[in-house]
């Protein structure tokens, strides 16, 4: 039978594994968001890798007034490209508390955005059950720091959680803000999230191209998952 981790206690399980990722935790309530950081030589070759990989499959001097994008990425041959998906899948399986990452599906797609790019607030529903993005590059030194501190959009855009409690068509009054969190990508950083979740990036106002790789990831969720928590 399927037993079912809570995700804090997963994330205690995964961080006891010093091979692992750091693990951390925030809440857009009632919605947990998990992030996990990379860190070390080989995740520097890898990200450098990844970057390569996503700009030479993009025309970064096309005309497109928009971000843009490298679809089906997880097909190309790369073994940073393999890399990543697997870390996709195990950090997939510890935010769902899942004791394995077999059966886990993941597509990845890349996207470069220049100056002034922006992504508008949407999800990842209708494609995935989770959504995951990847930075292999951002702001090296907040390394260590709050996950939303020194966003400032120059060297990285800022990334953006909102809360999935309201219809991203409802109504709000001027002064109303919805319930969001910032974060400020950085080498090695993955945010893992519900993929009905809505999410943005902000206007880009750095002058280098910037990376931003985006997973979708399909859960073969176990009976016994739905029979526990409906």
């Amino acid at each position: 039978m399927f037993t079912e981790t809570p995700i804090a206690t997963a994330i205690a399980i995964a961080d006891a594994d010093m091979s692992r990722p750091a693990h951390s935790m925030q809440w857009l309530w009632p919605t947990p968001v998990m992030f996990a950081e990379f860190e070390g030589d080989d995740v520097n070759h890898h990200n450098t890798e990844l970057e390569r990989v996503v700009i030479s499959g993009c025309n970064t001097q096309a005309g497109s007034i928009h971000e843009l994008r490298l679809y089906d990425l997880h097909q190309t041959q790369s073994e940073s490209v393999a890399w990543l998906a697997q870390r996709i899948k195990e950090s997939a399986a510890v935010y769902c508390g899942f004791s394995s990452s077999v059966g886990i599906e993941v597509g990845l797609r890349g996207v470069v955005l220049r100056a002034f790019d922006h992504i508008n607030t949407h999800t990842e529903a209708r494609e995935s059950d989770l959504g995951v993005a990847y930075w292999p590059s951002g702001n090296p030194s907040v390394v260590g720091q709050a996950i939303n501190q020194n966003a400032d959009g120059f060297i990285a855009p800022i990334f953006t959680l909102e809360d999935p409690s309201r219809h991203l068509s409802d109504l709000r009054l001027p002064m109303e803000m919805r319930h969001s969190f910032d974060v400020c990508p950085r080498p090695g950083l993955m945010a893992i999230f519900p993929a009905h979740l809505p999410h943005n990036m902000h206007p880009y106002r750095g002058e280098k191209p910037f990376i931003h790789i985006v997973a979708q990831v399909r859960m073969p969720w176990p009976t016994d998952y739905f029979r526990g928590n409906l």
